[in-house]
């Protein structure tokens, strides 16, 4: 008696755990019904509940119209709103001409289930027997349920020491930790960031269902880089407009003679001066940047009216 009960329980546990599914084939007339039991077969061999009619045939029409304008979420709104079960196989076959032997046949299907992204796929059958077509049809099952457990996916648990840090996933801003997240099953990159600390990566693959827990310890540093090497890069591009500067003040200037006017631009002096002043930032911007690590150094350069200097303040 307690043998027959463990074997009902474990029979009742698979029957919930089947999800139902119904299958909706549109395109080529005379494939349709092919198609339909060869996607149902699949469908049975591997767990699933199948459910007959899982769309009326108006929700039909409207799905159909849903992927002559290519609007997937127009689609993906008739399942959610007028399918009996739970998911929904949509395909289209169609048949390009070459004659019976040559005829090459296209299967494109989406797999629908209430609550998530939709995943497709595209099948060719060349010179398709009703064989082919069965291992197409079977070929084309397998890739759309594994694109399903990916993109079911899984989750990221991560903490890091001190806490408050920046997480970025696969180049994607997603928050601050500690915090939990959902991405789909598969490999992917995290970038740990903290003012004051390093910015720390982490490679992890994620399985589906499962929580993948990571823990990062950041050491404490620097992490404005950047910030260090762009302030002597902005010196240098000063000191090369000084210099240029310079150079247009010296190519400008008139000299007292005969046939100037009374009051002429002489500005020779100064832009000589402008022009040193920008050649010596500039190599100040260039041996600063050469040490940007070292903050307590840096160029300085002042202009008066009469002159200018130019200097390097600072311990190397």
């Amino acid at each position: 008696m307690r043998i027959l009960l463990v074997l009902l329980a474990v029979l009742t546990s698979t029957t919930a755990a089947a999800e139902n599914v119904g299958v909706v084939v549109t395109g080529e007339a005379t494939m349709q019904p092919q198609l339909v039991s060869q996607l149902e077969g699949w469908l049975k061999q591997n767990g699933h509940e199948l459910v007959p009619a899982p769309l009326p045939p108006d929700a039909v029409n409207t799905l159909i119209d849903c992927f002559v304008i290519e609007d997937e979420g127009c689609a993906r709104s008739i399942i959610e709103k007028r399918s009996k079960s739970k998911a929904v196989v949509y395909a289209r076959v169609d048949i390009q001409a070459g004659g019976d032997l040559e005829k090459t046949v296209t299967v494109l299907a989406y797999w629908f289930e209430k609550g998530r992204t939709a995943v497709a796929e595209r099948r060719f059958c060349e010179r398709c027997t009703d064989l082919a077509l069965r291992t197409t049809a079977d070929d084309l099952m397998a890739a759309l349920a594994n694109a399903g457990q990916k993109k079911a996916g899984g989750k990221l648990k991560v903490t890091s020491k001190p806490p408050g840090a920046k997480l970025v996933v696969d180049g994607k801003p997603i928050g601050f930790t500690p915090l939990t997240h959902t991405v789909e099953a598969g490999p992917h990159e995290l970038t740990i960031s903290h003012d004051g600390h390093e910015t720390e990566t982490r490679f992890v693959t994620v399985k589906v269902g499962a929580i993948e827990t990571i823990e990062v310890p950041l050491v404490e540093g620097s992490n404005d880089g950047g910030k260090k090497q762009l302030l002597p890069l902005v010196t240098m591009g000063v000191g090369g407009a000084l210099f240029v500067t310079g150079i247009v003040m010296f190519a400008i200037d008139q000299d007292e003679g005969r046939n100037e006017p009374e009051f002429i631009r002489n500005t020779a002096p100064s832009g000589i001066g402008i022009g040193i002043a920008g050649l010596a930032v500039a190599a100040g911007g260039y041996f600063w940047y050469r040490s940007a690590t070292k903050r307590e150094s840096a160029p300085v350069a002042a202009i008066t009216h009469d002159g200018a200097y130019v200097g390097w303040l600072g311990r190397f």
